[in-house]
């Protein structure tokens, strides 16, 4: 349990997941901070008040969710992403511990809700993970508020079977076809969207008065009062937040060491915002806007796909360079990493050569088009909503994409049959190894070797992965891996 006197430094603020069930094999892109939960295990949350340090160094006061799976840390805003596949049960139990603000809950709106919790108790509650695609779990009571406050954070939900090649359960016709354009058709050189690359960006905004006022009512601030827009009270963003940061922080604490370089001085409090890979990297970009401002997201050097509307899979899709996002919004996007069209094509063998005035990594801005999220506190995106991605090089025919496509395990006979496929080409040097395990240090299985269409397939004894149920593919020359791989017990 937190107290008031206790901190949550926006600045260094990140984001935090737990991985349910066979949501293992896959993590959230730039996420160092996973814990892992069984399926059917219990994910236990409890909602806290916090001192906020914003980026200027002023404290308001908020509200967050705190999860026991991260000591350190325990607090965050937003609350850990919770991710996990489709179908699978999740059970989640809540602790109300703060005092005031009336009633307090959990809900995943539309799938499952605590009801109202009192302060000091807990509800638990049980739901059948939906449909794959971005959802909100939040505190839906005196909405807006109790959301905006902080109480909000992404459930994930990924699709089965392991390989499918999209982010849904059912794409549409059209997003099919796009997720079977990358690494193909001419337009997307490279490889295959990888399920790791994942990016999510929960936006939202903060008015320390209002907050202020919010804390004050032990049992509610009206919330026409909280969110009214017009009048010398109306509520006033001065803090727009990305996961958490703002301005400089949104920016600059982006990558953690996925980049090699570790932009902040503890490694559990990476923001994991910005986005980085080589052109041929496809990544998609999940949005939330748990705030009250409508937000038109901005992104340079690349044009995106808006991919979904809330809950519906688009399948009229449009290449945008800004996706508007109204309050209470989720939008996913993908972001190709296509070269931009203004760069000259022999910028990239003298950037590889080194011979060129401007090398790689290549920075560009994403921003928000909201003219007040610019220049909020005066100047340019001092307290604003801003960050970066970046193109760390051409097509690199190292890179590969190892997909899963049937992970049995037969308990009886202690059989291991694996099915997938990779984008690299198959070379006389590569070979696959099965480690039992959730990474590549566990004892190896077996190895093989991959067709000359990509496609390899394992069959043979795996009493080694009885004890965890989980292995790892791993190529030793690329490095490349799909790691912590439920296996289906037959």
């Amino acid at each position: 349990m937190m107290n008031r006197r206790d901190f949550l430094k926006f600045s260094s603020c990140g984001l935090t997941a737990v991985a349910i069930g066979g949501a293992g094999g896959v993590s959230l892109f730039g996420l160092n901070t996973v814990a892992h939960a069984a399926s059917g295990e219990t994910i236990h949350l409890t909602m806290v008040e916090a001192d906020a340090e914003m980026v200027d160094g002023v404290v308001v006061p908020m509200w967050a969710f705190a999860s026991d799976l991260f000591a350190s840390s325990p607090a965050r805003i937003p609350g850990p992403i919770l991710f996990v596949r489709e179908g699978e049960p999740v059970t989640v139990s809540v602790t109300n511990q703060i005092a005031n603000g009336g009633a307090h809950g959990f809900a995943v709106p539309g799938i499952a809700d605590t009801g109202a919790i009192p302060f000091g108790q807990t509800r638990t509650v049980t739901f059948t993970a939906p449909p794959a695609g971005t959802h909100f779990y939040l505190d839906p009571n005196n909405a807006p508020v109790n959301r905006v406050m902080g109480l909000h954070g992404a459930l994930v939900v990924l699709p089965n079977p392991v390989g499918k090649n999209t982010p849904y359960s059912n794409p549409t016709p059209n997003v099919q076809a796009l997720f079977d354009d990358l690494g193909t058709a001419a337009h997307f050189p490279g490889h295959p969207w990888d399920q790791d690359r994942n990016a999510i960006w929960i936006i939202c905004t903060v008015d320390p008065n209002r907050n202020a006022q919010a804390f004050a009512h032990p049992t509610g601030i009206d919330p026409a009062v909280f969110a009214a827009t017009s009048g010398p009270d109306r509520y006033l963003s001065q803090y727009f937040t990305i996961n958490g940061a703002s301005g400089f922080f949104g920016a600059q604490h982006g990558h953690g060491a996925h980049d090699g370089h570790d932009h902040s001085n503890n490694p559990d409090t990476q923001a994991q915002i910005s986005i980085h890979g080589n052109v041929g990297q496809p990544v998609i970009i999940r949005t939330l806007n748990a705030g009250l401002m409508w937000n038109s997201l901005h992104i340079h050097g690349n044009h995106v796909y808006r991919l979904t509307d809330d809950d519906t899979v688009r399948n009229h899709l449009e290449m945008v360079d800004t996706w508007s996002m109204p309050p209470g919004m989720r939008r996913d996007v993908l972001l190709p990493y296509i070269a931009p069209p203004d760069i000259p094509a022999n910028f990239w063998t003298r950037a590889a050569d080194g011979i060129n005035d401007e090398l790689f990594p290549l920075f560009y801005p994403m921003h928000d088009h909201n003219e007040i999220s610019n220049t909020a506190a005066g100047g340019n995106y001092p307290q604003g909503l801003a960050t970066h991605w970046q193109i760390d090089g051409p097509v690199s025919p190292d890179d590969e994409v190892i997909s899963i496509e049937r992970a049995d395990l037969r308990l009886r006979t202690g059989e291991l049959i694996l099915e997938g496929h990779s984008s690299r080409p198959s070379t006389p040097t590569d070979s696959l190894s099965i480690h039992a395990g959730p990474d590549a240090t566990g004892p190896i299985i077996g190895t093989m070797k991959v067709g000359a269409d990509g496609r390899w397939r394992f069959r043979g004894r795996a009493l080694k992965a009885l004890a965890s149920r989980r292995v790892t593919v791993h190529n030793h020359v690329t490095g490349a891996e799909r790691h912590n791989i439920p296996l289906k017990l037959r």
